[in-house]
């Protein structure tokens, strides 16, 4: 998702506002310590300018968050499979160590992807999750739970869905996709250089590899059943 001159401005300000706290407030830390936990918060929240995401799908059908649309949801699902599958492609942009034996600066870029930078409610949160559709998935997951749960009708696709496989995989799909964000969070503040990094960035991508895989599997589910945009 592109970001606006705006939105950089702001988190520039942040930034500054982190540092002049830090500087002025004193700690028993030595230097060394406070530069570490001052490079992993411009990498935290800095590193989302960095991010130009026009090889990701963006879907103006996407789900908004709070919606119980299931033809959003589906779609939603459709084009989050395609973002993790290009997260898989675009790997070495994101799982960087740099030669000072320390996280890269868009790990930030890999987490937006997967959902974990992104506004809670409002406008700017809908607005999100029509072009990061990996964003409250959860929420797409629940919509079609209780179509399916309240289907009546045994020719519609939601009666048709395998109900039980679709509900195991939601179940793993997330927290596939939580473990390796918060490994991408993570690796910001680890402090033992390349081999521990990549370690992390290894663990991460055995999650979001199963995740694809999972996503895969649910999108197959759905298009067996007969849902709509598939």
């Amino acid at each position: 998702m592109s970001v606006t001159a705006l939105q950089c401005k702001v988190l520039l300000l942040l930034i500054m506002l982190q540092i002049t706290v830090e500087l002025s407030l004193p700690s028993p830390a030595s230097p060394s310590n406070v530069c570490d936990r001052r490079v992993a918060f411009l990498k935290i929240v800095g590193g989302s300018c960095l991010l130009s995401s026009s090889s990701f799908h963006q879907s103006a059908s996407a789900r908004a968050p709070g919606s119980d649309d299931v033809t959003e949801a589906v779609a939603q699902i459709r084009d989050a499979a395609l973002d993790l599958r290009q997260l898989q492609k675009d790997w070495d942009l994101y799982a960087v160590v740099t030669s000072e034996g320390r996280a890269g600066n868009n790990t930030a870029g890999a987490r937006r992807i997967l959902g974990g930078i992104a506004p809670q409610a409002g406008d700017a949160a809908i607005e999100v999750a029509k072009v990061t559709p990996l964003y409250r998935i959860d929420g797409a997951f629940t919509a079609i739970r209780k179509a399916a749960i309240d289907a009546e009708d045994k020719t519609s696709w939601e009666f048709r869905l395998d109900f039980a496989a679709f509900d195991e995989i939601a179940e793993r799909v997330l927290f596939e996709i939580q473990k390796a964000d918060g490994d991408f969070y993570g690796v910001n503040f680890a402090s033992k250089g390349t081999t521990q990094l990549s370690g992390i960035y290894n663990e991460a991508r055995a999650e979001v590899d199963k995740g694809s895989v999972d996503l895969e599997e649910m999108v197959r589910l759905l298009t067996i059943a007969g849902a709509p945009g598939l």
